[in-house]
């Protein structure tokens, strides 16, 4: 059938003889990713050089390029041909070339000016990848500068048309949707459930239907599609036996993914394929009627824990839940059950988030730095990253020697851009390289990268693995080749503990690191040599996440920038003082552990000392200070080895300068981080009482007891101590009282006395604090003969008398006395007598 983007052919080629750049929007199934590059190839002169296709997925570049070369009856590697990381299909007669946004990046560092290029086309390019946003802000660099003549094309089902448009300077084409109306049925509510088996009761719902066409289901990785695949043939096994449950994920042999993405033939059975979201929009499957959607997807993302980038599981945005649904009303009416709950469905964001602001920017710097831009705030970005994303990103590239202090790439940064990982795995592999490890390293590498294989801790299963160092990615690596050995038979990986979905991704990361890195320089050496040096490669890719444990038989540990940290109890390197962590897991503590929130350290590799100083001399620094030893009760001088901000190594004594040390325990005591028994509430009170006269009568010129003060007299009871039990029993009021003179303190006993005995015998105890009026409580009866307010400081300050019942609560608070007895008593008396009928009342 004819397909909807032939109808702007001739738009599209004319708008490409001039300005030469165009934003297409074109609904999903309408044909630009197939027909587009053919009529860039069919426009006589128009493109003098490779038309070349970016692509999101490795699965969708070779899927479509087997398409378009097979609508213009080739083979593909002829005059269509693809490439991606682990295949290379061209020849010289390759005039459109599929190749994935990544490894587009990587031809770009080969050839920075695109000399055998005529045209770029970025496909899908509402996924906003970082590498698509890369490809973008470079090709419009060139445009601008060496290569008005090259062309460039941005494609997408859903696009910000007039965003893309305005910053390539392009003019902008839009097809109209030719798709049929479909139902959609959400979940009746929240269930506990796994999602295969909600796609599979949604499967026997649309079968119930007895409609006619095949099923799309999406799934969000290997694990849930083999799951669902397996609940699909259970449903259809009594219903529909011929039918086939096909899955097609990137992992799959080539011929497994042609059998699922093929059209479907007229007499064929029904089709369930069960696919990831690259049958959202990247592949178009025929014959869909009704599209399952679980509703997630792995997208890559910025994982703070082991400081890489990471393929995790989240909902998906409004608009890829209707690119989904779509792919059920291309050839006729169909029906979509999402397995979500409708009043989830407000909560979802409406777009994807660009990967630029979810990923660490750290490779995509890496790159263009290779590409010659020096100043990161000049590139074209789509969307400008804030200023401190790019500062953290330069910063971690100084840390692994990527870069140097000035910015500029150095001879270690050019090597970490041959590795399709996050540059602290590109450093731990160049750095194996160089140690002679890198076959094992690139086993490391893709344990951290990928997902954990362990299933329950390892150490309970593999006590015979022994090393000479202590390091939970040794006891993986033994656990994966265990699994390696058996085939990744998912019976036998249970047994062991382990994830046979996740061992054979591991396989995988594995397989594309060795075939970068340089095996061959492989040196001889004993399996505890090897791991020695695995984990000076480990300390160089992640020296950020070095840890201090605080003492033996202990798991709280130091780490620099980070509070409260422990190790996991699982982890086999407890035995080591220091050690390398590549899991950092922010965790909420419990009550025993004080709440909040605490750093849970795994995945550690132990480390010794002397390999920190082989690393990092220029980072290790000695000093000497003056610090406080909790478990002494002691200023004590320290002498410290510093890795950073992190004290790996302490010495600890009697301070050299004992008065430095006094000085220290007297400001803990201000501070009120030491406190000494004999400063109680008398203290207080007397040192409120000397405030108050200094604030009634400034002209006597006492002294107001600031901190200044309060240190003069601290340094006299201290002397030239520096343990916290020598001063603590000195009695503080003794010191105190000591700096006034004698007349200083008769005017305080005078002006500012503590008790005033009242006319019925009793001593009313006056508080006092600057700034207030001085303060005095008595019963009732026992003010019967005072008949006006009393008064301090020679007359010139009344009390705040708390008047109280005979139940002793307040009954009444005045200054005035007087007007009290006149005024507020009568009233007051007849209630109290009420209640209190056998006290006096007068």
């Amino acid at each position: 059938m004819k397909l909807p983007v032939r109808d702007i052919e001739a738009q599209i080629v004319e708008l490409l003889h001039k300005p030469g750049t165009l934003v297409i929007s074109a609904p999903t199934g309408s044909g630009k990713t197939t027909q587009v590059p053919q009529m860039l190839r069919a426009a006589g002169n128009l493109i003098s050089g490779q038309i070349v296709v970016l692509q999101p997925r490795r699965l969708a570049t070779r899927l479509v390029a087997r398409r378009v070369a097979g609508e213009l009856g080739e083979a593909v590697g002829g005059t269509v041909g693809y490439q991606t990381r682990h295949e290379r299909v061209l020849s010289p007669q390759t005039r459109i070339c599929f190749c994935t946004e990544g490894l587009f990046l990587r031809r770009l560092l080969a050839d920075p000016n695109l000399g055998d290029v005529g045209a770029v086309v970025l496909d899908e390019f509402h996924e906003r990848s970082l590498h698509a946003d890369l490809a973008l802000g470079y090709v419009r660099r060139l445009r601008q500068g060496p290569r008005p003549d090259l062309r460039c094309v941005v494609m997408s089902a859903t696009l910000d048309v007039e965003r893309i448009a305005s910053f390539l300077d392009a003019p902008a084409l839009e097809t109209v949707s030719r798709s049929h109306p479909v139902e959609v049925e959400y979940d009746s509510g929240p269930s506990q459930q796994p999602v295969w088996q909600r796609a599979a009761a949604a499967l026997q719902r649309w079968l119930d239907r007895d409609e006619e066409g095949d099923v799309l289901i999406f799934m969000p990785g290997i694990h849930a599609i083999r799951r669902t695949v397996e609940g699909c043939e259970r449903v259809l096994s009594n219903r529909e036996p011929d039918a086939r449950v096909l899955p097609l994920h990137g992992s799959l042999s080539p011929a497994e993914q042609d059998r699922a993405a093929a059209p479907h033939q007229p007499g064929e059975p029904r089709r369930i394929v069960v696919a990831t979201n690259v049958a959202q929009t990247s592949i178009t499957i025929d014959g869909i009627r009704c599209v399952i959607d679980s509703g997630l997807a792995r997208v890559h993302r910025f994982d703070p824990r082991r400081g890489v980038n990471a393929l995790l599981t989240e909902n998906i945005s409004t608009a890829s839940a209707d690119q989904r649904s779509g792919r059920a009303g291309r050839i006729a009416p169909g029906h979509c059950y999402r397995l979500w709950p409708a009043a989830e469905a407000h909560g979802r964001t409406r777009h994807d988030d660009p990967e630029v602001h979810r990923i660490d920017l750290a490779e995509c710097i890496l790159q263009l730095k290779a590409l010659g831009v020096s100043n990161l705030s000049d590139f074209d970005w789509l969307e400008t990253p804030t200023p401190g994303r790019l500062t953290e990103a330069v910063r971690l590239l100084r840390e692994l020697s990527a870069v140097d202090a000035d910015g500029r790439l150095t001879d270690i940064g050019a090597q970490l851009t041959r590795y399709p990982a996050h540059p602290r795995l590109g450093r731990l592999l160049v750095e194996a390289e160089r140690r002679g490890v890198a076959e094992r390293a690139a086993v490391w590498s893709a344990l951290i990268a990928e997902r954990d294989i362990c299933t329950t801790p390892l150490k309970r299963r593999f006590t015979e693995v022994t090393s000479a160092i202590g390091s939970d990615l040794k006891m993986r690596e033994s656990a994966f080749r265990q699994a390696q050995r058996a085939g990744f038979d998912e019976r036998r990986c249970n047994d062991l503990g382990l994830r046979s979905v996740a061992c054979r991704e591991v396989a995988r990361t594995t397989d594309q690191l060795r075939v970068v890195g340089d095996a061959n320089r492989a040196m001889k050496r004993s399996s505890a040599e090897a791991d020695a040096e695995l984990a000076k490669c480990l300390l160089t890719a992640y020296p950020d996440h070095l840890g201090r444990m605080r003492g033996p038989d202990r798991l709280d540990c130091e780490m620099d920038g980070r509070r409260r940290v422990s190790l996991d109890g699982d982890s086999v390197a407890r035995e080591s003082m220091l050690f390398v962590a590549i899991d950092l897991r922010e965790v909420e503590a419990n009550r025993t552990q004080g709440g909040g929130v605490h750093t849970v350290a795994s995945l550690a590799t132990a480390v010794e000392m002397s390999w920190l100083e082989e690393c990092f001399p220029k980072r290790l620094q000695r000093e000497r200070e003056l610090a406080w030893s909790e478990s002494e009760q002691a200023v004590l001088e320290v002498d410290r080895l510093r890795f950073g901000q992190l004290s790996i190594a302490e010495r600890w004594g009697s301070p050299a300068d004992s008065a430095a040390a006094a000085a220290m325990l007297v400001q803990r005591i201000l501070a009120g981080e030491l406190k000494l028994p004999t400063w109680d509430d008398e203290v207080d009170h007397w040192l409120e009482r000397c405030r108050c006269i200094a604030e009634w009568f400034p002209e006597f010129g006492l002294t107001t007891w600031d901190n200044d003060d309060l240190a003069v007299v601290l340094h006299e009871l201290v002397a030239k101590n520096f343990r916290f039990a020598a001063v603590r029993r000195h009695r503080v009021l003794d010191y105190l009282k000591n700096a006034l003179s004698w007349n200083d303190l008769q005017r305080v006993d005078h002006m500012a006395p503590e008790r005033l005995t009242l006319p019925s015998g009793h001593g009313m105890r006056i508080t006092y604090r600057a700034g207030e009026p001085p303060r005095g409580q008595a019963r009732i009866q026992d003010l019967y003969d005072v008949t006006e307010t009393p008064r301090v400081a020679d007359g010139r300050v009344a009390l705040l008398l708390e008047i109280l019942a005979p139940n002793f609560r307040p009954a009444q608070i005045t200054d005035d006395l007087e007007n009290f007895w006149k005024q507020t008593y009568p009233e007051l008396k007849k209630e109290l007598m009420r209640r209190y009928p056998k006290h006096e009342w007068r």
